[in-house]
């Protein structure tokens, strides 16, 4: 009960009354790539490209956390919103579940993309981060939770793949600000509020 609690007060949102999907789709891929257009994120192509956009500071360095690692992950850069998505949700899931997140992708550039990924994929875009799926079903059912909630408010779009098992996440850069900067006004404003009641 505890770790619902704990997830009530990070995330801010109610458990939905209807479960919606983490299966991914055509018109899903699609809203993700859209999203990449309207915010002028450039597909990259090369690990050149990549080198050139952190150098630019388009992209950030994953270093890992107390919350956090990376694994196998051969580009630890992303979209500033995106290392802001990690940076809080670990923090969360780590409070929740007692483990660390683990990171197993991020920005791909399109000549390093896998046979198998989609000509609509935004990890060229440096707009989305994998994400280990954890052995520990509290955890695996914690993690789909939070994701399900974010998917909800419209700031990311999530799939669990299968091949391999990893969960996708691509996270809608002005949609996601906009929400944590509401998240953290309430916040502020909860903590005045109970500080005046003192």
């Amino acid at each position: 009960m505890r770790n619902w609690i704990v997830f009530a007060i990070f995330v801010g949102l109610a458990i939905p009354s209807q479960a919606q999907s983490l299966k991914g789709s055509r018109p899903s891929m699609q809203e993700q790539y859209d999203e990449a257009k309207e915010n002028n994120l450039s597909r990259l192509r090369t690990p050149a490209q990549v080198e050139k956009f952190e150098d630019l500071g388009l992209l950030v360095e994953l270093k890992g956390s107390a919350s956090y690692r990376t694994s196998g992950v051969r580009f630890p850069v992303a979209r500033p919103s995106v290392k802001l998505f990690v940076d809080r949700l670990s923090v969360q899931y780590r409070t929740a579940c007692g483990e660390k997140l683990v990171v197993t992708s991020l920005t791909r550039p399109i000549n390093k993309q896998p046979r198998n990924a989609s000509k609509l994929s935004v990890h060229p875009a440096g707009m989305s981060v994998d994400l280990r799926i954890s052995r520990n079903s509290r955890c695996r059912s914690w993690l789909e939770s939070a994701l399900l909630q974010l998917e909800k408010a419209d700031v990311i779009e999530a799939t669990k793949e299968r091949r391999p098992p990893h969960y996708h996440v691509a996270v809608f850069p002005d949609n996601y600000r906009a929400y944590v900067a509401r998240r953290d006004a309430q916040t502020r404003a909860q903590a005045l509020k109970r500080a005046k009641k003192r």
